[in-house]
């Protein structure tokens, strides 16, 4: 039987609250299953916010990052400043340093929840996530997407991987997903597209997946600002109807908070 998740985590910021909401209300409707703990990882939100989001779920806390990670972060931030405003993108890497149970499951704070999610994690593998956009192009080995991730098993080296010495050999402008990749190099099982439908990717699909069952609005078209929700709307298609999923998603968190 296929071990489901004991932890969610997702990285949080106040530019990222309201998706943070969605992201948890639309996945807990889906995956009734759903009865382990929720892990917001954060390293700027507001007191007032951290109350808030606790009140409002049930088994969630909230958390910074231990600190051999923000001093990781901070040196790599350092050496390569243009990293520096994109620090928090790597905080997702907490979820192989906290304590707790596995296997462990990791959502980007810009992402909507359509379904269950529960099938996707029945292949074999240390670590189960879907295709990004280098793989999608054609290229890149089983190279695959850190928006939607389920850990089974931890692996170490994240913490080196964040040296800057180690950091000159990354060849993309990926972040945590850089790491995340190099760490699970050959491990990884690939999932079906439509559990981590990239929207700001959506012309490398030779196909709209059926049945999306997560929609994951990469890129900086955040569907929470109103001129990317008007471009949207205006180009219509699978990225005018996603956009507009979201928004449903969030009038129905709004509805019931």
């Amino acid at each position: 039987m296929t071990a489901l998740p004991a932890l969610l985590v997702t990285v949080s910021s106040p530019e990222f609250l309201i998706g943070t909401r969605v992201v948890l209300h639309s996945f807990l409707a889906a995956n009734a299953w759903f009865d382990g703990e929720i892990v917001v990882v954060h390293a700027r939100l507001e007191p007032a916010d951290v109350a808030a989001l606790e009140a409002d779920f049930p088994r969630l806390r909230c958390r910074t990052a231990a600190p051999p990670l923000r001093q990781a972060i901070a040196r790599l931030a350092a050496a390569f400043p243009h990293l520096a405003d994109r620090r928090d993108r790597f905080l997702s890497l907490e979820t192989l340093l906290l304590p707790g149970g596995w296997p462990r499951l990791f959502i980007d704070s810009d992402v909507a929840v359509r379904g269950d999610l529960a099938p996707a994690f029945e292949p074999p593998g240390a670590l189960i996530a879907c295709p990004d956009a280098a793989l999608l192009r054609g290229g890149g080995r089983d190279s695959f997407n850190a928006g939607m991730m389920l850990v089974r098993e931890p692996r170490p080296g994240a913490l080196a991987a964040l040296e800057p010495a180690q950091w000159r050999a990354i060849a993309s402008d990926h972040t945590d997903q850089a790491v995340w990749n190099r760490l699970y190099a050959g491990e990884v099982a690939l999932a079906d597209p439509r559990f981590n439908f990239m929207v700001g990717h959506a012309a490398l699909y030779p196909a709209v997946p059926a049945d999306i069952r997560l929609l994951h609005f990469n890129g900086r078209d955040k569907p929470w600002k109103p001129a990317a929700q008007a471009a949207a709307s205006e180009r219509g298609g699978v990225v005018g109807e996603a956009f507009a999923a979201w928004r449903r998603a969030c009038q129905a968190m709004l509805a019931a908070s």
